[in-house]
C-alpha cells in the first residue's frame, strides 16, 4: 500500500508566493471616433470619379473580375467622364423606362449609372469627342433625307406637269394629276368603299417607286374635295379630283391632285 503524500510545508507555501508579482489595473483604450460625413477618404469626390470610370472600389464591384471583365473595365477606364449640374452623360445601351431608349444619349446620376445601368450593362459612358461625331452623323443624315424629300417632290411635280390638258385653267392654283386611283363606283360616282390616307400613300409608293415615303415624318396633312372641303378625316365615297398635301421631310412638302374614276 502506497504511503499518503504529506501537505505541503508553510515555508514551502511563502518560497511560492515570491516568484509571482502583484498585478497593475491597466485602463481599457479609448475608442477612436470617426466622424461621418462628406467627403471622407472613403467616398471623396475624386475617388468616387475614378471609381465610375474603372467600376472597381465600391462594394458592388469589388469582387474580382476575370480577364474579359477587366479588359472590358480598361476600355471603359479610356472614357473621361462628361459631367453636368452634378450628372454624368451616358448613352443608353437598352431602353429604361423614364431614364431614355436605347441610342439616347442623356445625363444620369453617378449612383444611377453605377447601382443599375453599368451593373446591368444598360448604358455606358460616352466621351464629348463621341457626342460630336454622333451628332455629325445626324446632320448629315437629315441632309440626305431632305435631298430624297426635294427630288421627290420634283418627281411629283413633273409628272403632274406632264398631265396638264387644255381644261386646266391659269387661275387655278396647282394643275395636273400626280395620282390617280380607279375604283368600282355607281352610276352617280359613289364608290364601292372608300379611300382612306393610307391607301393614297401606298399608291403614292407604287406609282413613284423611286420616292421617299419612309419615316414618320411622311404623311399626308391635307385633303380638300373641289369644293374646298377638308375630306382628310372621312374616307374619299365618290369619284372627282381632290387636293393632297404630303409632307415629305423637314420644311419639305408637296401639294398635287388626286383623280379618283370610277373602273
Amino acid at each position: 500500500m502506497a504511503a499518503a503524500k504529506s501537505p505541503p510545508s508553510s515555508s514551502s507555501k511563502n518560497k511560492a508566493a515570491s516568484t509571482y508579482s502583484k498585478a497593475s489595473f491597466v485602463p481599457p483604450a479609448a475608442p477612436t471616433i470617426t466622424k461621418a460625413g462628406w467627403p471622407s477618404a472613403a467616398n471623396h469626390p475624386s475617388r468616387i470619379q475614378q471609381q465610375i470610370i474603372t467600376g472597381y472600389g465600391t462594394e458592388l464591384f469589388g469582387r474580382k473580375k476575370n480577364n474579359a471583365a477587366a479588359s472590358s473595365s480598361t476600355k471603359t477606364a479610356a472614357v473621361p467622364p462628361v459631367t453636368k449640374n452634378g450628372k454624368i452623360q451616358i448613352k443608353m445601351l437598352a431602353s429604361v423606362p423614364q431614364i431614355g431608349q436605347a441610342g439616347d444619349i442623356v445625363f444620369v446620376s453617378s449612383a444611377v449609372f453605377q447601382n443599375q445601368l453599368q451593373r446591368q450593362k444598360k448604358a455606358r459612358l460616352i466621351s464629348a469627342e463621341e457626342v460630336a461625331l454622333i451628332e455629325a452623323e445626324k446632320q448629315q443624315e437629315e441632309a440626305e433625307a431632305t435631298q430624297k424629300a426635294i427630288d421627290t417632290k420634283m418627281m411629283m411635280e413633273e409628272a403632274m406637269l406632264e398631265s396638264i390638258g387644255e381644261e386646266c385653267s391659269t387661275d387655278q392654283d396647282i394643275c395636273g394629276v400626280a395620282l390617280t386611283m380607279a375604283r368600282k363606283a355607281g352610276p352617280e360616282g359613289n364608290l364601292f368603299g372608300g379611300i382612306n390616307p393610307k391607301m393614297i400613300m401606298d399608291e403614292l409608293a407604287n406609282t413613284f417607286p423611286d420616292g421617299s415615303w419612309e419615316g414618320k415624318q411622311v404623311k399626308l396633312t391635307d385633303m380638300k374635295d373641289s369644293d374646298g372641303k377638308d375630306v382628310k378625316k372621312k374616307d374619299i365615297k365618290h369619284t372627282g379630283e381632290y387636293t393632297c398635301v404630303v409632307k415629305l421631310g423637314n420644311d419639305v412638302d408637296v401639294t398635287f391632285i388626286l383623280s379618283v374614276v370610277a373602273e
